[in-house]
């Protein structure tokens, strides 16, 4: 396989970033030789044409093309550019020894049947950049804190991996925070998890309005006040509320045309966990419920952008008053 061009694909961006930095290693590019794109704002001859030229004062540059899409199974974003994709094949056929062309695709798979996809594998490095499983993770964070003589409880390891979803980026971010904040620690405790790590914000969100369609208005209080602990904006917190409503009315739509799962998960760009309770609510949550809510939480926006209401009780009085 060519040395000349890599491709990197799979849903962890955290992995595939440190194989694009080991790679520049290998070379030894420094980021005065290295110039990166966006496939979903650039035109891929851009890059191209980049790659094509010779490095200035080195021996090695290396171009890196992010978001490439259009290798994947995946919708097309909607302001992205009308690629070239004739010179790309060219240069995939005969690239240049001066120059490294590295291509991020960070979704889960490449579509194998597409004859650029093809082409690509017959002549380039591929690799898929796997997430690490669960049970790397947990050895991971027990190492990281094991050199500053921190331990972790087991409850507190799984709220720490339930948090960053085994999201590998947010997972070390949060553990080098972790860290900083446990000090002179000896033991960090699932109080000190809950306290320090944040969770991701429109995942609370959905499980808030989740809670909430199940008559479930504690624990959506609970959840709520969390994010609050974290100092998330109850005002982006009811953005995401609206968003998530606004969802289950477009999946009722799309389930009256004979959407499958599969459709719908392609629709939202979402995990098949996700798109069972997307489906879920839209089936067993009456349309009239979901715009009586809809009408509240537009009313409490109002009311907050006007004064008449403190924007964290606006949010608190939606979820107890539903």
């Amino acid at each position: 396989m060519s040395e000349k061009i890599y491709v990197f694909y799979g849903e962890d961006f955290y992995i595939i970033k440190s194989k694009t930095k080991n790679l520049l290693k290998k070379y030894d590019i420094n980021e005065y030789n290295t110039t990166t794109y966006d496939a979903e704002e650039t035109n891929i001859e851009s890059a191209i044409n980049d790659a094509s030229t010779i490095p200035f004062m080195a021996d090695k540059k290396a171009i890196i093309v992010k978001n490439v899409y259009f290798l994947a199974n995946t919708t097309t974003p909607k302001k992205a550019p009308n690629h070239n994709l004739e010179a790309f094949k060219r240069y995939i056929k005969n690239p240049v020894n001066e120059s490294i062309l590295i291509i991020q695709a960070p979704y889960d798979k490449l579509d194998n049947r597409k004859k650029l996809t093809k082409l690509i594998k017959e002549h380039a490095t591929v690799e898929h950049c796997e997430p690490l499983k669960q049970q790397d993770l947990r050895g991971w964070v027990q190492r990281q804190l094991g050199k500053h003589n921190i331990k972790i409880e087991p409850k507190a390891l799984n709220e720490l991996l339930n948090r960053v979803e085994n999201d590998t980026e947010v997972l070390v971010n949060e553990t080098t925070k972790l860290v900083l904040y446990a000090g002179d620690m000896s033991v960090v405790d699932l109080h000190t998890v809950k306290l320090v790590i944040t969770k991701n914000v429109e995942d609370n969100v959905y499980e808030i309005t989740n809670n909430v369609l199940d008559n479930n208005r504690s624990k959506a209080l609970e959840i709520y006040n969390d994010l609050i602990m974290h100092s998330e904006d109850p005002l982006r917190i009811l953005g995401i509320l609206v968003n998530k409503y606004l969802e289950i009315l477009h999946t009722k739509t799309l389930l009256r045309q004979g959407k499958d799962k599969g459709d719908i998960a392609d629709y939202f760009n979402a995990s098949s966990g996700r798109t069972y309770y997307i489906m879920k609510n839209a089936r067993s949550v009456d349309e009239t419920i979901v715009r009586k809510h809809l009408i509240t939480l537009e009313d409490i926006d109002y009311k907050i952008k006007t004064g008449q209401i403190d924007k964290t009780l606006g949010i608190e009085l939606f979820i107890l008053g539903t």
